[in-house]
């Protein structure tokens, strides 16, 4: 290890280890308050992961050296009192007060958080949020960066492991144990690191969004900490060199953090600028002479800082997700600064009342009690985490009281019927209640159908069949995630007239020959040619399709020839072809918006201006014109009034999310849908306009 004393000395304490704590949690919490001003600060938290491995498998292999074994019950009591007590009382305090800030429509996910945060499973709650795309909206909850402490103990477990596996190894070995443990212990660690990054590396090529979260591709980042650990010695020769390698590992690091963005793929390749930069400053230890850190390391607000730096990153980011709640928006400068000040006051008191107690406490020495104690503690912080949900019970419960009467469906009068002519109302029913309930909606997105839904990677689209199996005439619906969300009231149509519905449904891939503008154009294009080869063979007699308002696409015309090639070879191929004009787009917020004007939802309303300003509507308009027989399903008349869109129109929630409307709205579209598809025996010829051109 690095040391500024005599050769082979051992140093118990690093400062310039502490002085790289305090550099990674600054770059983590001014990137979160300010992230114009560091747009890559998120790697700070990758230089955490190398501190921890190269401290961890220090501490581990000395041990072994000294005594010939590891005991994991040791290990892991002392990972208990270093890490969970400031970790679950941030936990629990967050869970309760939390509550008060956040709407009840991210209740559910606050919960799920919290639980995932108190067991340090964060990150695969959130590696699976990452790729299902009902969640791929969900709202950073106060918990969320509980992710990267999830995958350093998650690595706390494996990690001991290969240790014990190593030490048993050599256990009879002849000649230096200690350099034989260290040659096996080097061989380990370099596969699981070589192995990891790889695999980091194949998943960010990929596109996959959950490599950010998964252990697996950031084991690496710890490993190269811990195989640094194995083979750095210390010297006190070289001072010049030494001063210039850790001036350039900190320089490597703040370069990282202004070049780097939140639109970089990452972790991968990328993630070699903090390992690097991290590994280049630890090696270099403690440096003297031109050149040297030393005068900045040994600030005494610098090692402060890093001494509170597991406090601080822990409180920092439930206080500003709680401030960007409440106050609806981003923190302004002066904002960001008292934010910090309260960040670093908790960090201290934290540090002081919980960290130091525990960690140094007597009473916490035996290793078997503080296991025991850290169970218990675990447990008692998931019966605090669940408040969300008993404050939901109780919401719960009167909610189905005064819903008990609103019952979507065919002549009911709740949802799209109770549109009378211009008036849209938000509530026909005495008591103001909203159905689905606000705490389930965002489950609202046709989840009937998610098994037929490929995601946008895929370059393959599913089809599944419903509504009669032994009719004679098709329908197909065939399209993004905005057409998916009116499959519930085609297919019931289809099957009153007795019809076949064959879905050919892809998430994010709107069904054209012209590429959209995003990562996985090529494969949504081979998707596109397979389906419409599909639908060429066995032709449907009415193909149902359209596109997100909000698509852009990468060609000449802007995305109009490859709708109207698309749509004329469907003609071509004898099906009568209706295009879904999407609904129109309400405000980002909501959700959030009418969780708190439950009461009045019409003040969370937009223009109708507003609600159609995507480019895509632009393009299917003029595709539509250019198109040899086209008909548009307009069904914007039963979204909005003269002037406004509505965000819950006769008792029922209109959307989902800031782009989805909800299943239960769609489906009291049921009348208006049957009767353009089917207009001499549809029951509502005034209700939604198929117009025909070209």
């Amino acid at each position: 290890m690095p040391t500024g004393e005599t050769h082979g000395a051992r140093r118990r304490f690093l400062p310039e280890v502490q002085a790289l704590r305090a550099v990674a949690v600054a770059l983590v919490v001014i990137y979160h308050l300010e992230p114009n001003m560091l747009p890559g600060g998120f790697i700070g938290v990758d230089v955490f992961f190398v501190i921890s491995g190269f401290l961890i498998t220090g501490h581990m292999l000395r041990e072994v050296e000294q005594t010939g074994k590891l005991s994991l019950t040791r290990f892991w009591a002392g990972r208990a009192r270093r890490i969970l007590p400031a970790s679950l009382v941030v936990i629990a305090a967050t869970a309760v007060l939390a509550t008060a800030v956040v709407p009840v429509t991210e209740w559910a996910n606050l919960q799920r958080q919290a639980l995932a945060s108190v067991f340090y499973v964060q990150n695969w709650v959130l590696a699976a949020d990452a790729v299902d795309y009902l969640a791929a909206d969900n709202v950073a909850t106060p918990f969320q960066h509980f992710w990267s402490l999830a995958v350093e103990e998650q690595f706390y477990l494996l990690w001991p492991i290969v240790v014990v596996g190593a030490a048993l190894a050599v256990r009879r070995a002849r000649g230096d144990r200690t350099r034989a443990l260290r040659r096996v212990v080097l061989v380990l660690f370099g596969l699981i690191v070589a192995a990891s990054f790889v695999w980091s590396v194949r998943e960010v090529s990929a596109g996959d969004p959950a490599a950010y979260f998964a252990t697996t591709t950031r084991l690496w980042e710890l490993g190269v900490g811990g195989l640094l650990a194995v083979v750095l010695r210390h010297t006190d020769r070289f001072a010049l060199a030494r001063s210039a390698l850790a001036l350039a590992g900190l320089a490597t690091i703040t370069v990282g953090s202004f070049l780097l963005t939140a639109a970089s793929p990452f972790p991968g390749v990328a993630a070699l600028v903090p390992v690097l930069g991290a590994v280049a400053i630890i090696a270099a230890g403690r440096t003297v002479g031109a050149g040297s850190l030393t005068w900045l390391v040994d600030r005494s607000w610098v090692q402060w800082l890093g001494n509170v730096s597991y406090s601080l990153y822990l409180w920092h980011f439930p206080i500003i997700a709680c401030f960007e709640v409440w106050a609806d928006r981003s923190p302004r400068p002066l904002e960001s600064l008292g934010l910090l000040a309260l960040s670093l006051l908790l960090a201290q008191l934290s540090y002081v009342w919980v960290e130091r107690p525990v960690r140094l406490g007597r009473w916490a020495r035996p290793n078997g009690r503080m296991l025991v104690a850290a169970a218990a503690a675990m447990a008692v912080t998931a019966g605090i985490s669940v408040t969300p949900m008993i404050r939901a019970e109780i919401l719960e419960r009167e909610w189905r009281q005064a819903a008990a009467g609103v019952v979507v469906g065919p002549g009911s009068g709740f949802g799209a019927e109770a549109i009378a002519g211009k008036h849209v109302p938000a509530f026909v029913t005495q008591v103001p209640v909203i159905v689905p309930n606000l705490e389930d909606v965002h489950k609202e997105l046709s989840r009937t159908y998610a098994a037929c839904a490929s995601g946008a990677a895929s370059n393959v689209t599913p089809t599944c069949e419903f509504g009669d199996p032994e009719g004679t005439k098709t329908i197909a619906v065939v399209g993004d995630s905005h057409v998916r969300m009116f499959a519930s009231p085609i297919v019931s149509a289809a099957k009153e007239q007795g019809w076949r519905v064959v879905t050919y449904l892809h998430n994010s891939c709107t069904f054209s020959l012209d590429p959209r503008k995003m990562r996985f154009a090529e494969a949504c294009l081979q998707a596109n040619a397979d389906t419409l080869d599909a639908l060429r063979a066995d032709p449907a007699d009415i193909v149902v399709t359209g596109i997100y308002g909000d698509s852009e696409f990468d060609s000449p015309s802007g995305g109009v020839d490859g709708l109207v090639r698309m749509w004329d070879a469907l003609h071509e191929a004898g099906s009568r072809v209706v295009v879904l004009k999407d609904a129109p787009r309400p405000r980002m917020d909501v959700l959030e918006c009418v969780a708190d004007h439950a009461k009045d939802p019409e003040d969370c309303a937009v223009s109708r201006k507003e609600a159609f300003s995507d480019p895509g509507h632009a393009t299917v308009a003029k595709a539509a014109r250019l198109a040899a027989d086209v008909e548009v399903l307009d069904l914007t008349d039963r979204f909005c009034g003269p002037q406004r869109c509505m965000p819950v129109v006769g008792n029922v929630m209109v959307y989902r999310d800031h782009n989805h409307i909800t299943d239960t709205y769609a489906r009291s579209l049921h009348p208006y849908i049957a009767d353009a598809l089917w207009p001499t025996t549809g029951t509502l010829a005034q209700g939604a306009e198929a117009s025909r051109d070209g």
